[in-house]
């Protein structure tokens, strides 16, 4: 998951992807902070003149989002205006000496977003891999048939004559590029590196709306993002290089629920290899997660009881709605069921917030065909039929995806369906992104310089190749 969608702090989380823009005079990195529902998020707007139009890309750490594209970057009279129409987000500010001073926008709900000049050094990232490389790189596409949308990918494969086994990579939540790039680092990328070099082929890419792909991202569901790992699979199978008896999947967080979600069905995959994969239902991870961010604000038990009824009546209801958007009863009982979940949460939460606003901003969130979907979704149920071999693999200080009721879920999943072909492992000290880490926070993902655990890549491609001797 890229990091699963977490607790309420973080409800506003689209709110980041946006881009930005400015002229000549204003040519350089600006840096500011977005303060959405007590949370300081950090933004990096870089900017460049080609000729007489501003181009500028969008970078938000904090989310581990980078080089986001803008649609329209304007600057006139000392005004600056950044439009991003995919996503309904616009930035609007004046610029004064070093700083502009401005507000951004998205779905109609303002933040003051007061910018200034600074130098940004790009982190170190030593895993990089780096050319020349001892395997080919074909940069290729594939059609999903059923939707009608081409996705971009990026196909490595090993030279050598015999046919290889392959693997295709599922990113995990979020809006993620082939790479599944977050907070400048690029694991995919890595894994399909190491991967190759060990005679396994790699298919990788970009997400259905992002990058070089086609489709619409917001509107999908980990269903749709199923579909399109089926028309890789089929995609896969064309090719004369691939072993097609020897295909496998590798899923990351929510790849790891479509991964299983994907087998269960299909003839086609021989493996699959779950990293951070839940074994929890969509709205048992969602609640945990919550919690364990209420948590942090040292609660009362009676504070935490009162949190943890107000969220189970509110995913609740909306699992219960008649109709996909709710009817009017039923988005009258949300606006309710949200004022209780406000009169809940924090006292640092409300003082940075108003309910109204509150209300508006988690609605929209939630009602989210992505978001209510997620919330029904039991991974169990597809764990249960497979009868191919599984690794599941999880970082004992992944604070997104508990590794331990995770792990073990999966496991009585495995056991149910009578698969005694599994392996199921924890790292100590890794967090949800396999990099060996302190506190295993989400802030700290961007701080390591380790993108993946060299241990972790060693077992996985070791466990691979037993599987496809």
């Amino acid at each position: 998951m890229n990091p699963l969608r977490k607790t309420i702090t973080s409800i506003a989380a689209l709110l980041l992807l946006t881009t930005s823009l400015f002229s000549q005079e204003i040519g350089g990195t600006w840096q500011g902070v977005l303060k959405v529902q007590g949370v300081e998020l950090e933004i990096l707007f870089h900017i460049e003149k080609h000729d007489s139009e501003y181009i500028s890309l969008m970078d938000s750490p904090t989310q581990g989002a980078f080089d986001i594209s803008t649609t329209k970057t304007t600057f006139k009279n000392e005004q600056v205006e950044i439009v991003v129409a995919n996503l309904g987000a616009f930035y609007q500010g004046k610029l004064d000496n070093d700083t502009i001073k401005g507000t951004f926008n998205q779905g109609g709900i303002p933040f003051p977003l007061v910018l200034s000049k600074t130098i940004k050094k790009k982190p170190l990232r030593p895993q990089e891999p780096k050319a020349p490389y001892p395997y080919d790189v074909e940069e290729t596409t594939f059609i999903n048939t059923k939707e009608k949308i081409k996705l971009a990918a990026t196909l490595t494969l090993p030279k050598q004559k015999k046919k290889s086994p392959a693997v295709i990579l599922i990113a995990g939540s979020g809006p993620n590029d082939r790479d599944e790039t977050i907070f400048a680092h690029k694991p995919f990328w890595i894994l399909a590196d190491y991967l190759t070099r060990q005679g396994i082929a790699v298919l990788r890419y970009d997400k259905r709306g992002v990058g070089e792909s086609e489709g619409e991202y917001f509107t999908a569901t980990t269903k749709d993002f199923a579909e399109d790992v089926g028309a890789a699979i089929s995609y896969l199978k064309t090719r004369e290089e691939i072993d097609t008896t020897n295909i496998g999947l590798i899923g990351h967080s929510e790849g790891g629920i479509i991964a299983p979600m994907v087998a269960a069905g299909s003839n086609d995959v021989k493996f699959i290899v779950l990293m951070a994969g839940l074994g929890v239902t969509g709205t048992e991870l969602v609640l945990a997660q919550h919690q364990r961010e209420f948590d942090k604000q040292s609660p009362t038990d009676e504070e935490k009881e009162n949190l943890n009824k107000a969220l189970i009546n509110l995913y609740s209801n909306i699992l219960n709605w008649t109709e996909y958007a709710g009817n009017d009863k039923e988005r009258s009982q949300l606006k309710e069921d949200l004022g209780v979940l406000w009169q809940s949460i924090s006292r640092d939460t409300q003082a940075t917030m108003q309910k109204d606003l509150f209300i508006k901003q988690t609605t929209s969130k939630i009602i989210s065909p992505w978001f209510r979907y997620f919330l029904g979704i039991n991974p169990l149920e597809h764990i249960e039929k497979i009868r191919i071999p599984v690794l599941a693999i999880n970082g004992e200080n992944d604070t997104q995806v508990d590794y331990q009721s995770n792990l073990e879920g999966i496991e009585k999943a495995l056991k149910k369906g009578s698969n005694k072909q599994y392996t199921i492992k924890s790292y100590p000290h890794m967090n949800h992104l396999f990099q060996e880490s302190t506190t295993g926070e989400i802030e700290e993902y961007g701080k390591i310089e380790e993108t993946f655990s060299p241990i972790v890549l060693s077992d996985i491609a070791n466990w691979i190749k037993l599987q496809v001797e």
